[in-house]
């Protein structure tokens, strides 16, 4: 996507009890960055559909159920560009077992931007040791684990 338009997008915290995944990113012009894997909602998908064909396409992932968190606006910097998103964040649950074994999985966007999946403990993202976390305040959406 272009920088100077304002991009709707749908993110997913894939949850396992009080472990999460999110994807490590690397941004050659600034820093490494976190945020929930996910990326771009096409033109007549809804976030929901957005948010499950992104799991599929980058991790593998067929989501049973979603729950959507909340939506953030996020206007940002990346290769130096400024870029405007409206994400729809949601939360999903799978097996443990099925989250470890994404841990460290390498992911080539069609730029060429490579993500990292990093499945990582809520309290480690309360703490800031994954920060930056996009989109900003994402964390008041993210729930304790049942």
């Amino acid at each position: 996507m272009p920088p100077n338009v304002t991009r709707p997008c749908a993110f997913v915290f894939l949850r396992a009890g009080d472990r999460v995944l999110v994807s490590e990113m690397h941004d050659p012009v600034e820093v490494v960055f976190y945020r929930p894997p996910g990326g771009g909602i096409e033109f007549r998908e809804t976030s929901d559909q957005a948010a499950r064909r992104e799991l599929y396409e980058e991790l593998g992932v067929a989501i049973d159920e979603l729950t959507l968190l909340g939506v953030r606006e996020e206007i940002f910097t990346h290769r130096g560009e400024p870029y405007h998103e409206i994400d729809f964040v949601f939360e999903g649950w799978i097996d443990p077992g099925a989250l470890a074994m994404l841990d460290g999985a390498r992911i080539v966007e069609d730029d060429d931007d490579i993500e990292i999946a990093r499945v990582v403990a809520v309290h480690d993202l309360r703490d800031g040791r994954f920060a930056p976390l996009y989109p900003r305040d994402v964390l008041d959406l993210l729930r304790s684990a049942p």
